[in-house]
């Protein structure tokens, strides 16, 4: 009688197998899931400076009638000082940045001017983000020169952006809607 019980006190093998198996298929549903909610905190966390930035620059342009060349014109502390460029166009103004991203000022004649910032680092290096002087934002994946996103079309700005699905292309660069 006293063996009958002591073999009831445990899991039999099948159970101990299922038990694991289902944490394996909810581990495997939710990983990819964790990785996209890391990666908008971190980007969450640049857009605060991309926005005060923005803020700045649209201050100086009220008050000079043209937008900044450089970021010591801006009345806002940018705490990064590295000077890595993501894109390496001319009429990028002025470049700050630290180990992951790269905040750059945009000015081209006919186009609007932009703060730019873009990852230079880490999986989604080539990514980045765009908002104009008038206040639009772009979520943009870059094809060609320099830094150059190695996923799938809409891989970052739409899976884990959640950019809208279509896009322009610019420059071999692919450039979608964004609202932060």
């Amino acid at each position: 009688m006293k063996n009958a019980k002591l073999s009831r006190l445990g899991f039999t093998l099948v159970e101990l197998l299922v038990v694991v198996l289902i944490i394996g298929i909810l581990a495997a549903v939710a990983l990819p899931q964790y990785g996209k909610a890391v990666e908008r905190a971190r980007a969450s966390e640049a857009f605060m400076l991309l926005k005060s930035v923005h803020q700045a620059a649209q201050a100086y342009q009220m008050e000079h009638g043209t937008y900044p060349d450089s970021f010591d014109e801006l009345a806002v502390n940018i705490p990064w000082t590295g000077n890595t460029k993501w894109g390496d166009r001319s009429v990028l103004k002025d470049t700050r940045s630290n180990d992951l991203w790269s905040l750059q000022i945009y000015k081209e004649d006919n186009w609007p001017s932009a703060i730019i910032l873009g990852r230079i680092s880490g999986k989604y290096a080539g990514v980045g983000f765009r908002l104009t002087e008038k206040g639009t934002w772009r979520c943009v994946e870059k094809t060609a020169a320099g830094f150059v996103f190695a996923g799938n079309e809409g891989d970052y700005c739409v899976k884990v952006m959640r950019a809208g699905p279509t896009y322009d292309e610019y420059d071999s660069n692919r450039s979608y809607p964004f609202e932060p």
